[in-house]
């Protein structure tokens, strides 16, 4: 995946689309599910995902509430902590899962169980806000660079730096229960919660 540096989050849909279509754990369909991520340094990432789905489930309200039982998409991402900083913890990786609300669920750590959350003033600081249409729902959220320097110690990002991620979408209900993935991941246990296949990610220059 190719992140381009861009100078705000209003050129994000200039840049090429990414679609979550790799279908997992039995689920046969999805609605067409797709976004946009670009970096602005010194600043941090931005994301918008849009997913044409009418009248999403949405039944949470609260943040660090279990928004995946809806209708919900998600950002997972990974960064190589700072040489000079020492962690018990490895491989951290930050998760981002956002219902129609608006709600969110934003934690880090190592593995999917025992995961530290987000406080209040960092998920502000993620700007997360959601659009429905009639034909359509969106998720814009901003990565601060800041937030990443509280996880990870200093890091350097710009052209050439890289990174891993993976995006989804999701509902754990059962009546409309699917699973899908940005970067495909061959588990036979049903988790988005694998680093190991979240797909390598590098800054690049903008296409002129």
């Amino acid at each position: 995946m190719k992140v381009e540096i861009i100078n705000n989050a209003n050129e994000l849909e200039t840049l090429e689309p990414f679609e979550v279509s790799c279908l997992l754990w039995g689920t046969e369909r999805i609605p067409k599910t797709y976004g946009y991520l670009g970096f602005v340094p010194d600043d941090g990432f931005y994301l918008k995902m849009i997913c044409m789905e009418k009248d999403p489930l949405r039944t949470y309200t609260k943040d660090q509430d279990p928004v995946y039982r809806d209708s919900a998409m998600e950002a997972f991402f990974m960064f190589e902590p700072a040489q000079q900083m020492e962690r018990e913890e490895q491989n951290i990786y930050i998760n981002l899962e956002v219902n129609a609300n608006g709600a969110i669920l934003a934690g880090y750590g190592s593995r999917r169980t025992y995961r530290s959350y987000l406080t209040s003033d960092e998920r502000k600081e993620l700007q997360c806000r959601t659009e429905v249409k009639d034909d359509r729902w969106t998720v814009s959220l901003r990565l601060p660079v800041s937030l990443l320097e509280k996880l990870y110690g200093h890091v350097d990002l710009k052209a050439g730096s890289t990174f891993s991620c993976n995006f989804y979408k999701i509902s754990e209900t059962k009546e409309i229960e699917h699973y899908a993935s940005y970067s495909r991941i061959l588990s036979d246990t049903p988790s988005f919660h694998l680093p190991e296949y979240f797909a390598q990610a590098e800054i690049v220059e903008k296409n002129k």
